[in-house]
């Protein structure tokens, strides 16, 4: 991302990030480079909203981003919005972008290199210290007899 492609155009920029359009295959691309925070996810979101066509979507890439938070993924992944209804769309997420995202609980699909959920009955269940004996408790009640 230099300055060589002229079909690229800042769109903003602060000390943490600068966010730069580019026409995509199916729409704006946006790609965003530095850190994403409580002090400039909102100028994120006027971004995205500016930049989308009609109702039609926005594809965000991520791949440059060092750092982004609570705030910044709200704004790039819509949670509060019905899957169907959201209009933003990732691009190059990092590995640990993905399981901030995993974390939260925000991804409506399993990706292809996600595995699926286990079951509760494939889960393990805890593990006490070795030889307590106490099938996985790792704590004693008031009333446990010893």
């Amino acid at each position: 991302m230099g300055g060589t492609d002229m079909t690229e155009r800042l769109l903003y920029a602060d000390k943490l990030v600068r966010i730069f359009l580019r026409a995509g295959e199916d729409g704006p691309l946006l790609v965003l480079a530095g850190e994403v925070d409580v002090t400039n996810s909102q100028a994120l979101a006027r971004t995205l909203e500016r930049c989308r066509p009609h109702g039609r979507h926005v594809t965000v890439d991520t791949g440059a981003l060092t750092f982004v938070d609570v705030s910044g993924l709200r704004v790039l992944l819509l949670p509060t919005v019905p899957a169907a209804q959201r209009w933003v769309r990732l691009r190059n997420v990092t590995p640990n972008q993905e399981r901030v995202i995993r974390l939260l609980g925000w991804r409506e699909e399993p990706q292809p290199h996600q595995r699926p959920a286990r079951s509760a009955a494939e889960v393990p269940r805890p593990v006490g210290p070795p030889g307590n004996g106490r099938g996985g408790r790792w704590w004693r009640s008031r009333d446990a007899s010893s």
